[in-house]
């Protein structure tokens, strides 16, 4: 790639857009052309005091502008990524799709809200309280979690990159499925801790980090909608019962969980190890550790996933750990971007941690 593509991010304020744009400075071959926001004029580093950047936000009608020019002479393609709230994105891309007209087809886009992540819309509405948005435009997007499935990412120009705990529960959990080594008439239980950052950026009780420190509790214990993303992976196959109950963890960034998934018949520990190897045999961003368990501290600030196994009587036990502001967000979503680009799938992504929670 000669020339770096032209990127944009629509919303600001969100701590995924800070994320996303700090990654991007770093990026080789994408360049952060604008960012949208529905309070333009606005320098980027006040809203996100740790960047560097001297962006000044800019109204949808000046993104769309922008856009519009790069795509002006029939060659051009740009980069969109979406990181507005759950119900927000879909609006935004429907308003940018229909001033960029047919030229809209030029650009690759990511969405890091659930707006495009459910192909069906009882689920989404079951597990969103609402109905699915843009209903004609779901269909373009495809699911993005690219360890577990690169074809269709790499294939297409719109992803839907997948929820921070919904990547952990499906890196835990589809291996094992997909191999046929868990018994599906047994729940299957899922225990996971998020830090705060999880919660975004607005203080609401419970989620605001001063009521977390020195503290755990668990939250939606009747249900969790990432739960929807794990179903929807399993689904063609024994729909076995979910039970994922999420904590609020003492920490800022990182996701940990443990999952208990009841082993079928005659499978076995190294029947497992075989089934994760295979999956993510050349994954980037997986490892498989060959002994002890993941820690938060050692994959925060990368966009890799740790994991482990063991077994505990008929029980297959898995442990992932992860960035839930990377791997679960924004360098999920670069990283679905790099894939459809056509660039290499680590650019802008870091595989090493900061060793700090």
């Amino acid at each position: 790639m000669t020339q770096p593509i032209p990127t944009w991010i629509v919303g600001a304020g969100g701590m995924l857009a800070g994320e996303l744009a700090r990654l991007l400075e770093g990026h080789p071959d994408l360049r952060l052309e604008g960012v949208a926001s529905r309070t333009p004029g606005v320098p980027l580093r006040e809203i996100h005091g740790h960047l560097a950047s001297d962006l000044v936000t800019e109204d949808a009608a000046g993104a769309a502008r922008g856009i519009g020019s790069v795509l002006e002479n029939g060659d051009g393609r740009a980069a969109v990524f979406l990181a507005l709230p759950h119900g927000h994105s879909a609006a935004a891309w429907a308003g940018l799709r229909a001033d960029l007209g047919e030229a809209a087809e030029r650009v690759w886009v990511v969405d890091l809200s659930a707006d495009y992540r459910l192909a069906c819309g009882a689920a989404h509405r079951a597990a969103y309280g609402a109905d699915a948005p843009d209903p004609e435009g779901r269909e373009a997007f495809c699911y993005g979690l690219p360890e577990l499935w690169p074809g269709p990412v790499r294939e297409a120009t719109r992803a839907a990159a997948a929820g921070c705990f919904a990547t952990a529960l499906q890196l835990g959990a589809v291996p094992a499925a997909a191999a046929g080594l868990l018994d599906a008439s047994a729940p299957w239980v899922f225990h996971g801790v998020t830090g705060s950052s999880g919660s975004g950026v607005t203080p609401r009780p419970q989620t605001h980090h001063p009521h977390r420190h020195g503290n755990l509790h668990a939250y939606a214990v009747d249900g969790h909608r990432h739960e929807a993303e794990l179903a929807q992976a399993l689904a063609g196959g024994s729909t076995p019962p979910l039970c994922f109950v999420p904590h609020s963890g003492p920490f800022a960034r990182g996701i940990h969980l443990t999952a208990v998934l009841p082993l079928a018949q005659g499978a076995s520990l190294a029947d497992a190890r075989g089934a994760f190897a295979e999956r993510f045999a050349g994954a980037t961003f997986v490892d498989l550790l060959a002994e002890g368990v993941p820690q938060v501290r050692r994959v925060v600030g990368s966009n890799r996933a740790d994991l482990a196994l063991a077994v505990r009587g008929e029980s297959l036990l898995v442990f992932v750990a992860l960035d839930n502001l990377i791997k679960g967000g924004a360098g999920q979503g670069l990283q679905c971007m790099n894939l459809m680009a056509g660039l290499r799938e680590d650019a802008g992504l870091p595989r090493s941690g900061t060793g700090v929670a």
